[in-house]
């Protein structure tokens, strides 16, 4: 029997784009405000804890692949360390997380686009929810090559207002630090104790 021999369809910068569009999704804009509406300008130190938490599992990963150089990620790992049963459930939770998250998209996207057309009935919401579920099912049918296109499109997409707000933030503080000063005063308004389901939320 022949050996079948696996084609690389997608690019390093495709790739690249997948990690990064699967980490900074669309949500983050959302989860922003959520944090500034419950914790004020203390918000800003949920980001720093989630980022902090974030390197850790990042360098956990990382120890992990350097023991254990096998494809399946967190499935291998726990398979590796605790049995069969352990990897079994660690790979279906990761699975029904991976579906469950993707809900928020088609929802976020369509928000977004009621900031434009607030007076969107649900119907319509609905509606174009469902186009765009199917526009990201047809682009997977069609190939892995289109997905990693459109993938790197949106992801660009996703960043560059996420990096213009910040360049332009930075240079306001460094113009108006007067205004800067006033606007993290009080800087936890509303105290501290949601901190915690906040930090759940961004993370």
């Amino acid at each position: 029997m022949s050996e079948v021999k696996l084609q690389s369809q997608l690019t390093l910068f495709d790739v690249t784009n997948l990690v990064v569009g699967a980490i900074i999704g669309a949500d983050i804009y959302v989860a922003s405000s959520f944090g500034a509406e419950y914790l004020g300008p203390s918000s800003l130190l949920v980001w720093v804890v989630a980022g902090i938490i974030a390197i850790i599992i990042a360098l956990c990963f990382a120890h992990c692949a350097t023991l254990l150089p096998k494809v399946g990620g967190p499935y291998a790992y726990a398979k590796e360390a605790w049995g069969t049963f352990a990897g079994f459930m660690v790979g279906w939770s990761l699975w029904l997380a991976e579906w469950v998250s993707l809900a928020v998209f088609p929802v976020a996207f369509t928000r977004y686009l009621m900031f434009f057309l607030p007076d969107l009935g649900w119907i319509y919401q609905t509606m174009i929810e469902g186009r765009f579920v199917t526009f990201l099912v047809a682009t997977n049918i069609v190939g892995v090559k289109a997905a990693g296109r459109t993938n790197d499109i949106l992801t660009l997409m996703k960043l560059a207002p996420l990096i213009l707000f910040s360049g332009v933030g930075l240079v306001y503080m460094v113009l108006h630090p007067a205004t800067i000063t006033a606007n993290f005063s009080p800087f936890a308004p509303f105290g501290l104790e949601n901190f915690g389901p906040v930090l759940v939320l961004i993370f």
